[in-house]
């Protein structure tokens, strides 16, 4: 009996010990501790987040966005992510009337977007490719050369090593911020002179890829077999060169959401973004990594 009384003793205490655990567990899962978890660390309940997050702005970003929102509604299996691509001009409009949750940049903010209205958030270096149809021998053209052929003083590609051959400008729509970064690097603001203004990346790389004159700049992550990134002052277009500052073409990714927002949504979003695990998907879109 004694016996006995001792096996039932032992059974009780191992039961409340494992219920004890199995309530410790549960009492670590919970909506705000799954978002309040630091960029190094995203282990979390990928069943406690649910909805829709939106996503507009720069079309130069919709290729690691669809990358990061694939991944995240991968690790999240009841978030869908939406992007919109209508330029950076339109990020923090959106943000500020409630179509999407966050804004993407490629640029900085400008005064007059109220910058500090704002949470602010870089999540990449982009180089921006000046892009010529792989045909082109031009492989290679100066500072000086790239704002002379974009406002009109240089027009053949004679003129620059190449074949007689007119040059096609290719830009974009005003409110992009690949334009902006471009013409603020080369200098060439209100000054140049498009043979088209184009409203999104693709576009660019559509044109050049079938025009054996035309020039147009793309994000670097853009190129494919039909156009060629040229070097600029004999340094090339490659991650080496970006992290160590020698190719001058390169600009911001940010993406930016309301201050004092209570979404769980975009919390998260941005922990997955700064974690290793957003990182390698940032990496693999062919981009630069930031701190």
């Amino acid at each position: 009996m004694r016996k006995m009384l001792s096996v039932i003793l032992s059974a009780a205490i191992l039961c409340f010990a494992f219920v004890g655990c199995d309530s410790e567990i549960q009492g670590t899962v919970s909506t705000n501790s799954m978002l309040e978890t630091s960029a190094e660390s995203t282990t979390t309940d990928t069943s406690a987040l649910s909805g829709k997050l939106t996503l507009n702005g720069s079309t130069s970003m919709a290729k690691v966005c669809q990358a990061l929102g694939e991944a995240f509604e991968a690790k999240y299996p009841g978030v869908t992510v939406e992007k919109a691509g209508t330029g950076s001009g339109d990020a923090a409009k959106a943000v500020r009337a409630g179509t999407a949750f966050i804004g993407d940049l490629s640029r900085n903010m400008k005064p007059e977007e109220n910058p500090g209205d704002f949470e602010i958030v870089p999540i990449a270096i982009d180089g921006i490719a000046v892009a010529v149809n792989t045909d082109n021998k031009v492989s290679d053209l100066s500072s000086d050369q790239i704002a002379k052929i974009f406002t009109g003083e240089i027009t053949n590609w004679k003129d620059v090593g190449g074949d007689d051959r007119k040059i096609t400008v290719l830009g974009r729509e005003a409110a992009s911020g690949t334009r902006d970064g471009f013409e603020s690097i080369f200098k060439c603001e209100k000054k140049c002179k498009y043979a088209a203004e184009l409203s999104s990346t693709g576009e660019v790389v559509n044109k050049v890829g079938s025009d054996k004159g035309a020039i147009g700049y793309v994000s670097l992550d853009s190129l494919n077999n039909s156009i060629k990134a040229v070097d600029i002052d004999h340094v090339k277009a490659n991650e080496e060169n970006i992290v160590n500052g020698t190719y001058k073409a390169q600009r911001p990714f940010i993406e930016i959401y309301k201050k004092n927002t209570d979404s769980d949504l975009v919390k998260a979003w941005f922990a997955f973004v700064k974690s290793e695990e957003g990182k390698a998907v940032i990496k693999k879109a062919g981009l630069v990594t930031v701190q």
